[in-house]
């Protein structure tokens, strides 16, 4: 089974969008991938005539993409037009093609704010469950560094398999890196030694940096470590303003606020200032090689939470679904499970709180219309 099957590239035809399909064929190349090469139609109601040469404008623009990509390359590239919104095409586009990454623009064409992101870029990077990688500028291939910041999250685990993955395959060096933001407590009733607090945090945490390194393989990786102290955010793009990496992989929800530095209320402030590349990973890695173990995994939590919930024992079946719903975030038979179960225990509050939860997923992955035929309306 390819490493990674199935890349999808937005493009609308502006400087940033065709850098993105470029960098995206290099890295079909490097990994022998398909390429889904997508433009959407924006205009709702357009005249048969105007609409027509709207599309023939939109081939001709296919064909010089092709053409300038080479024989090889374009026998793995498909092109799309579609109708609509865009950012909900590449959504549904994603689904429906089995899409592993989304490679895009940042959306930026100007001298003026260079690294400014479109709004269909944050929408993509809050609403997707797909990994997204932003070109950023006139950022080519191959990567050769990668810097992957962690805190030890179910988010940041998600990351550093896709930062391993990625290194691996396109022989770059890959930084991991921690950092520990000191605490200082002052108490009018008390005395606190912060400095010898924070000398004892420091050491817990730099075990718990190397516990989380020894979780993984990386033999076959080059693989050095980082562990810095202060803001994470600042120390993040500190380390990337040095110039030294050319891709940011992270984890989007996690148990700090270094996972949200991409995503929630400081992504526009944060993101102007990135200076390099990034792909952000929420609930589905970049590389399929091990989808069908995963199935298995999600078999099994699902097998022994339905068999403790035949047998009365509903706490237990709770337990599964919910170890299963943190593995595998946003997998719907774990959500109607903890419905169905939360229901049978009378616990209406916990039963409605996952119902909510399950529309939101269905609303945000396949569409309002799906609500129903789930049965959550």
């Amino acid at each position: 089974m390819k490493i990674l099957q199935n890349i999808l590239v937005p493009v609308d035809f502006r400087e940033s969008s065709i850098n993105a399909f470029h960098y995206a064929a290099k890295v079909s190349e490097a990994f022998h991938s398909n390429l889904v090469v997508l433009h959407v139609i924006q205009e709702e109601s357009l005249s048969t005539k105007t609409e027509q040469l709207v599309r023939e404008s939109i081939d001709q623009k296919f064909r010089e993409l092709q053409e300038s990509v080479g024989e090889a390359m374009a026998e793995r590239m498909e092109f799309l037009v579609q109708k609509g919104v865009v950012f909900e095409q590449i959504l549904q586009t994603a689904i429906r093609r089995e899409i592993d990454v989304v490679i895009a623009g940042s959306g930026s064409d100007t001298e003026k704010d260079p690294y400014q992101l479109s709004t269909i870029i944050e929408k993509l990077m809050r609403k997707n469950q797909i990994p997204l990688w932003v070109v950023r500028g006139s950022d080519q291939m191959p990567v050769k560094k990668i810097l992957c910041p962690v805190d030890f999250s179910d988010a940041s685990e998600r990351a550093m398999r896709n930062a391993i993955t990625l290194a691996s395959h396109l022989n770059a060096e890959l930084t991991v890196m921690h950092v520990f933001t000191p605490r200082y407590v002052q108490s009018p009733r008390f005395e606190v030694d912060n400095d010898r607090e924070n000398e004892r945090l420091r050491a817990k945490q730099n075990k718990e940096f190397q516990e989380f390194l020894d979780g993984f393989k990386l033999d076959s990786t080059s693989c050095k470590t980082l562990f810095e102290e202060g803001v994470p955010e600042k120390a993040i793009l500190s380390t990337l303003k040095t110039g030294e990496h050319d891709l940011l992989i992270m984890g989007t929800t996690g148990r700090t606020g270094l996972s949200r530095i991409l995503m929630g209320s400081v992504t526009e402030k944060v993101t102007r200032e990135l200076p390099s590349s990034f792909i952000t990973v929420k609930s589905q890695d970049i590389a399929r090689t091990y989808f069908e173990s995963n199935l298995g995994e999600i078999e099994t939590y699902l097998q022994k939470a339905k068999h403790h919930r035949e047998a009365g024992d509903h706490e237990k079946a709770i337990e599964f679904y919910s170890a299963g719903l943190k593995q595998f975030p946003d997998n719907i038979p774990m959500l109607t499970g903890l419905i169905d179960t939360y229901g049978e225990t009378g616990n209406a509050a916990k039963a409605a709180f996952f119902k909510d939860y399950a529309r939101d997923v269905v609303s945000r992955i396949w569409g309002k219309e799906y609500i129903q035929k789930l049965g959550l309306d």
